[in-house]
Parts: structure tokens; C-alpha cells; sequence
């Protein structure tokens, strides 16, 4: 084990370090350039240059979740999507102008419990997608803008079942990618998602 036995408090069904000898695990941890090329589409062809780096922090800290199975990997693979949830219910809250003096705060004690409990963490991650989901049905103004919602909304959910799988059904699943396939299936929604904000 190239970098020391993990420590994470989560795992994932590819088997570790069956590619190369420095990766943990080589599929998840490829299937992360995923997020760094939405991140940079919408850094270079969009004004959500916040946003966009939130996506490029993610796809870094994915890498180095999976790339090394240890928990500074997965505390910054979990801030990252914290912090792109954050900046997204941030702009969508703005674009319906409502304040968010308070947001910040909120997602500052919500970390604290993250970094307790995995299981926390999930329960927020979905709580803040479900809610970003609401936000972006109340904000949309053209007929393009809400298709694109639903699409977003239709892929992420397929990408979360993927995830489920991968998590539960591990013995079944194990040679089929799941939890990479959550990831590019997660980037496609992000991309989607976005687009409605440009």
C-alpha cells in the first residue's frame, strides 16, 4: 500500500492498487478528471467562476480520496462538494433574491458534524442537492432552462442509485465501475445543472 493503510471512514468496491502501485484506486480516482473538465468548460466559456472552482477543488479532492484511501483525501473530497453545494445554492438563492447572510454559518456547523460521521455527511450532501433541485425549479425563466433542470435532476438521480449500488450491492457489482460511473454521471448533472445559471 503506497500510501499507508487507509484510514478513511468509507470504502468503495474496486479492488485497491490492482492497476498501479501508487493509485488506490485507479478507476475512481481517473473517473475524477471528470469533474476538473466541467470545472474548467464552465471556468473558460461561463462567468460562474466561483462555481467553477468549487467543481475544479472537487475533482482534485476526489483524486485524492480515492487515490490514496486516506482521511485528509476524503476530508477534502467532502469539503469540495460542500463547498460546490454551498456556491451553487448561493448563486440560485441570489438569482430568486433571496439573502444569505446566514448560509455560510449554517454549512460551517454542518461541517463540524460532517468530519463525525460519515452517514452526516450523506444525509447533507443529498439534503443540499434536494434542495439546490428546489431552488433551480423555482428559479428557471425559459422553457430550455426548466428542460434542462429535469435533465439534471433525471442524471443525478441515475448517478445516486449507481452510488447505492456500489456502496450496498458490492459483491454483485464489483467488476461493473459504479462508483466511477457515479462520478461521470454526477459531472454530466453539474454541467447540466449549470447551464440554467449561465
Amino acid at each position: 500500500m503506497y500510501w499507508g493503510d487507509s484510514d478513511a471512514s468509507v470504502s468503495f468496491c474496486e479492488d485497491k492498487y490492482n492497476v498501479l502501485p501508487y493509485v488506490a484506486e485507479y478507476y475512481n480516482t481517473m473517473s475524477a478528471i471528470s469533474y476538473l473538465i466541467v470545472g474548467l468548460i464552465l471556468r473558460n466559456f461561463t462567468k460562474l467562476k466561483k462555481i467553477s472552482n468549487s467543481i475544479l477543488f472537487l475533482g482534485v479532492g476526489t483524486m485524492l480520496l480515492h487515490g490514496t484511501l486516506r482521511r485528509y483525501g476524503q476530508w477534502v473530497d467532502e469539503c469540495g462538494m460542500l463547498s460546490f453545494s454551498y456556491d451553487v445554492i448561493v448563486e440560485f438563492r441570489r438569482r430568486i433574491n433571496k439573502t444569505t447572510n446566514n448560509l455560510f454559518f449554517v454549512f460551517l456547523i454542518c461541517s463540524y458534524f460532517m468530519l463525525v460521521k460519515f452517514h452526516f455527511f450523506v444525509l447533507l450532501f443529498l439534503g443540499l442537492q434536494l434542495y439546490i433541485f428546489f431552488l433551480s425549479n423555482k428559479s428557471y425563466k425559459n422553457t430550455r432552462e426548466k428542460l434542462l433542470i429535469q435533465a439534471y435532476g433525471v442524471v443525478f438521480i441515475i448517478s445516486m442509485i449507481l452510488w447505492v449500488l456500489d456502496q450496498f450491492y458490492c459483491s454483485y457489482t464489483k467488476n461493473l465501475q459504479f462508483h466511477a460511473l457515479w462520478h461521470v454521471g454526477t459531472s454530466i448533472s453539474i454541467l447540466l445543472g449549470c447551464l440554467t445559471l449561465i
